[in-house]
């Protein structure tokens, strides 16, 4: 079983959010969803609001996966 960062996951440090975002986005492109663009949000329990940029980056054949 593996598990699930975006429901267990706690975030303490930039890599842990790194590692949580990578796993939604990899989640959401998966089911199809475009994520490309600017995504407007309030977070729950809070007085924030954010947007998040999502923009694909070129690959090169000499990239490393």
């Amino acid at each position: 079983m593996t598990r699930d960062q975006l429901r267990d996951g706690m975030i303490t440090d930039s890599d842990e959010f790194e590692a949580i975002l990578a796993e939604a986005v990899e989640k959401a492109v998966e089911a199809d969803v475009d994520v490309r663009g600017a995504w407007e949000f309030r977070t729950e329990g809070s007085t924030h609001d954010w947007e998040v940029e999502i923009v694909e980056l070129a690959r090169y054949p000499d990239d490393d996966e």
